[in-house]
C-alpha cells in the first residue's frame, strides 16, 4: 500500500524522526559508505558536517540518501533520496541535500500465495516521483 504525500510534509516528519540520520553514499566500485551525520536546515535543503569519504563520494556521485531507523519496534523507517552539493566551509567539507522523494518504510508485514507484498509503505514524493 503506497500513500503519496507531498516534500513539503517532510519537516512534519523530522519532528518526529529527529535530525541525526544516516547519510548513505557510494564509492567508484557502487559500494555504500553509512556514516551518521546531524543536519540543520536551510534555505535549500538540509545541510549536515561531512568526512573525507563522503566528501569524496559526494564530488563525484551526488546522488545520497538519508535513513532514520525506526522510533519503535513497529514503526517505519523513513528514507530520503535527494541530491548532495558539497560546500568547503572554514569549518570543513559540509554537505547542502535537496530533497528529490521520500518514503516511510517498514517489512512486509505478510506475503499471499502470488507474492504480492502487503506492506504499507507510505511514500513521500515531489511531483509523485519516486
Amino acid at each position: 500500500m503506497s500513500i503519496p504525500v507531498d516534500l513539503e510534509n517532510l519537516e512534519d516528519a523530522l519532528s518526529e524522526y529527529g535530525m541525526n540520520p544516516y547519510l548513505i553514499t557510494t564509492d567508484s566500485r557502487a559500494h555504500p559508505h553509512i556514516t551518521h551525520v546531524t543536519l540543520s536546515k536551510d534555505s535549500e535543503g538540509f545541510v549536515c558536517g561531512l568526512g573525507r569519504k563522503s566528501s569524496a563520494n559526494a564530488l563525484d556521485r551526488p546522488s545520497v540518501s538519508l535513513l532514520w531507523p525506526p522510533p519503535t519496534q513497529d514503526s517505519h523507517s523513513l528514507i530520503v533520496d535527494g541530491e548532495i552539493e558539497v560546500l568547503e566551509t572554514q569549518e570543513g567539507p559540509q554537505g547542502r541535500i535537496a530533497p528529490k522523494a521520500a518514503i516511510f518504510h517498514r517489512p512486509a508485514l505478510s506475503k499471499d500465495t502470488n507474492q504480492n507484498c502487503d506492506a504499507d509503505c507510505q511514500p513521500i514524493s515531489m511531483n509523485n516521483e519516486r
